[in-house]
């Protein structure tokens, strides 16, 4: 990622934090509707025409530099944006809390708190019909969960929402 040069922001950015099927995508939405601007792996990918992970590790190299451009555009711009992001480890959380630094944003951390059951039963039910319905196996989305770093207040300020579990209900 490039540095900025005493180049300063007051853009907010939000980095949604939870493994896939957490409810992340659904709940960016609210701050979409806001006039935040959505950035997203899986927007991305399905763009692509991928819409099973996990994907190939050039695809995903090839996503982060366009998804990274695109993010400093905005912040330059002054725009508020929403990384729809798993943010699956504190080293991928500390290297965009660093970048943000440079433009003087502090970004908030949303954590989509859901327990496992009912993620699994999420990413059984996707078809990758759309953008946020990337489609995974069980055995990957759980091991996307076991492995899954929660966020902790010494990252930055921190907001733990309890996902609904009433999704999972026919």
């Amino acid at each position: 990622m490039k540095k900025a040069v005493d180049k300063l922001s007051t853009s907010n950015v939000i980095l949604m934090c939870g493994p896939a099927g957490a409810g992340k995508s659904t709940f960016a939405k609210k701050f979409e509707s806001k006039g935040m601007t959505i950035l997203s792996y899986d927007k991305e990918s399905f763009k692509r025409g991928l819409n099973v992970h996990p994907l190939p590790k050039e695809v995903v190299k090839d996503i982060k530099n366009d998804l990274d451009r695109k993010l400093i555009e905005l912040i330059e711009q002054n725009m508020d944006v929403v990384l729809d992001y798993s943010f699956w480890s504190k080293e991928m959380r500390m290297e965009y809390i660093s970048l943000l630094k440079n433009y003087d944003i502090e970004p908030k951390i949303y954590y989509i708190m859901t327990p496992k059951e009912v993620v699994l039963e999420r990413i059984r039910k996707r078809k990758g019909n759309h953008e946020n319905e990337i489609i995974l196996t069980e055995e990957t989305a759980s091991l996307y969960y076991d492995h899954f770093q929660p966020p902790t207040s010494e990252e930055g300020e921190l907001i733990v929402v309890e996902s609904p579990q009433n999704h999972t209900k026919k």
